[in-house]
């Protein structure tokens, strides 16, 4: 998700207690990914810069804590930006945050985090490259989900793994003039099998953080899962959006499946769906999806993804995804 509201919150004190002579366990890492090609959707054709990441990660030990910090930025918006307009400096922070690791789970502090929410209960339907299934997916009009694919100003303790159980509690601000510390709360409990996960969560969203009008808080409930076979993936949620700022309830589902042919091509199909209770206060909308990749190498692929809305532009999207 580009977040639009800026991230005032600074860090920490404990943040800088890290001192640079302390023992590193691993890292600095430096890591990227170039995702470019070209795109039609239903505008002029034109290539595209999709993602344009660069971030650098490690871990320090600190009399047996560890401290394990990421740094992650996109380039995309600036690149994407046309001549002599504004948005050529358009940064775009995805993950700034410190991961205290104990034997009592991880206390984190991130102004900036990529959704752990999203990545836990989402993540077997993210399969496609241009038409992701979150709330500010790059392709037109193609919102379905409600569930962003990232937070700001975030405090988050993650349990310690119990046999493959995990709870993860996450506080969020993002409004910092409403009178209310924690705008957005977020829960979940997540387990995971040899091959396979589920996980079922909850976002409380204050309703100081709305609009005005808004008389109750805003929850968001999914429950998500993922299944790998030898060659086969499958993966499924189910989000219902309840007492939404500015509109009615909505259902929304969604499945996709994977499948690996060999010798690096494999295929991706997915549809999602999204229905209000009432029409008069929201269009209903779904979601056709269809990806082909060939792996060239480890970090190097090709893919071409077709997406087709009943409400949204539909798209040809061609790519080539270069990670380091």
């Amino acid at each position: 998700m580009r977040i639009t509201t800026p991230t005032r919150l600074l860090s920490s004190a404990v943040l800088l207690s890290l001192s640079m002579t302390a023992a590193a366990d691993t890292g600095p890492k430096v890591f990227g990914l170039l995702s470019v090609g070209a795109l039609n959707d239903e505008k002029d054709f034109e290539t595209e810069a999709y993602e344009l990441e660069l971030g650098i990660k490690g871990v320090y030990d600190i009399e047996g804590i560890k401290a394990a910090y990421e740094l992650l930025a996109d380039f995309a918006d600036a690149a994407n930006a046309e001549e002599d307009i504004d948005g050529e400096d358009e940064i775009h922070v995805r993950q700034a945050s410190v991961a205290f690791r104990t034997q009592y789970g991880a206390f984190v502090i991130a102004p900036r985090a990529v959704s752990g929410q999203f990545r836990n209960i989402y993540g077997g339907l993210r399969k496609f490259e241009y038409n992701e299934p979150h709330a500010s997916t790059p392709a037109a009009g193609g919102k379905v989900f409600e569930q962003p694919d990232e937070g700001q100003n975030v405090l988050a303790y993650v349990s310690p793994n119990w046999n493959g159980f995990q709870l993860i509690g996450a506080s969020l601000q993002i409004n910092e003039d409403n009178d209310e510390d924690h705008d957005v709360i977020a829960v979940r409990a997540v387990y995971w099998g040899n091959n396979w996960n589920i996980g079922i969560g909850r976002v409380n969203v204050d309703k100081e953080a709305g609009p005005p009008s808004a008389n109750d808080d805003y929850n968001r409930d999914s429950i998500g899962f993922a299944y790998n076979f030898s060659k086969f993936e499958l993966g499924g949620v189910y989000e219902r959006n309840s007492d939404r700022f500015g509109g009615d309830d909505s259902d929304v589902f969604g499945v996709a499946a994977k499948y690996h042919f060999g010798q690096g091509w494999s295929s991706s199909l997915g549809y999602f769906d999204k229905d209000y209770d009432n029409d008069d206060t929201g269009v209903d909308n779904s979601l056709v999806v269809l990806n082909l990749k060939k792996q060239l190498k480890d970090n190097v692929n090709l893919w071409a993804e077709a997406g087709e809305y009943d409400e949204g532009s539909d798209n040809i999207a061609l790519g080539v995804n270069v990670e380091f």
